[in-house]
């Protein structure tokens, strides 16, 4: 008979995968406080929480991660240009998307990817929203594509995946050992800053140990943040993207996730990270007014903008 692991064993694999340098420590984490793994029926909008007992969630919000994260890897292909024009020519970002005159037709697949998306948000589950052609299940395989690209967006997918799972293991651990804050705002903010901090604090050592460049594996792991960044944007209800009394505003968390990313201005993660924010602008329709600068203080500007 075939072996089929436990939902608990697949998030604490998922956990090891991402951060392996401490497959240890989360090993003894998830002795100590165990909880239960409860993979509920899917309804509409996203079901993902945690108490002292147990992480929930169901498989159409794990689709909607992936998809969103697969989506979110094409901005590079959209904005990336823009983001280093602007920062080699002294022009702003809006004036060179102005004259792009290709952006609509690449622009095009990228916003209906991420229609895709909320629609799938909004669904009762998967089966009633389609899903596109070109884009792999959550449960394809890493080497189901030669594709560089697809195994590069499938491993920040995957990491974006795994913070959100720490940040939920997080709300587990302050329950159970009573250090949960009154305030559930600042619990939320601290749930992402030690998801963030459990996921690099080791990382030098991790990249010494098998021959890696330390900015590479933060580049990769940062810029897996900024795709949890981008999910975190796409499945907060519009209404409460400037937050309520269980959450900071998105444009806070955003922040707190993504500005103190130790890496140069003109880092490859900056590009990403801006790329992103610009599809967000785009995708609302709202203006980009910052000024032509390095990718590390335009994507500071996209923030504060917001």
């Amino acid at each position: 008979m075939e072996y089929s692991p436990s939902p608990e064993e697949i998030v604490a694999a998922s956990m090891e995968a991402a951060v392996p340098e401490r497959r240890d420590e989360i090993r003894a984490l998830w002795r100590q406080y165990h909880p239960k793994v409860i993979v509920a029926k899917d309804a509409k909008r996203v079901t993902l929480n945690a108490t002292k007992d147990r992480i929930k969630f169901d498989t159409k919000t794990m689709e909607v991660f992936w998809l969103i994260g697969f989506s979110g890897w094409r901005a590079i292909e959209c904005y990336s240009p823009h983001v280093i024009g602007s920062a080699a020519s002294g022009q702003t970002v809006k004036r060179i998307i102005k004259g792009d005159e290709g952006l609509a037709e690449i622009e095009r697949a990228y916003k209906e990817r991420r229609a895709a998306a909320q629609g799938l948000i909004d669904a009762a589950g998967p089966a009633t929203a389609p899903w596109p052609p070109d884009l792999p299940r959550p449960n394809s395989s890493r080497d189901a594509a030669c594709d560089p690209q697809y195994k590069a967006a499938f491993d920040l997918t995957w990491l974006a995946v795994a913070f959100t799972l720490f940040h939920e293991f997080r709300h587990v651990i302050l329950d159970r050992d009573k250090q949960r804050p009154q305030d559930l705002r600042e619990e939320e903010l601290a749930c992402d800053v030690w998801a963030r901090e459990f996921m690099t604090a080791k990382l030098a050592a991790y990249a010494e140990d098998h021959g890696h460049d330390h900015h590479e594996v933060l580049r990769k792991r940062s810029m897996g943040f900024a795709l949890a960044v981008l999910i975190l944007h796409e499945i907060t209800p519009v209404w409460d993207h400037g937050g309520n009394n269980a959450y900071f505003s998105v444009q806070t968390r955003m922040q707190t996730i993504l500005e103190n990313t130790p890496l140069p201005d003109n880092d490859h993660f900056w590009v990403f990270a801006a790329s992103l924010l610009i599809g967000i602008f785009r995708q609302r329709g709202q203006p980009i007014s910052a000024p032509a600068t390095d990718p590390q203080s335009l994507a500071r500007h996209l923030l504060a903008e917001l």
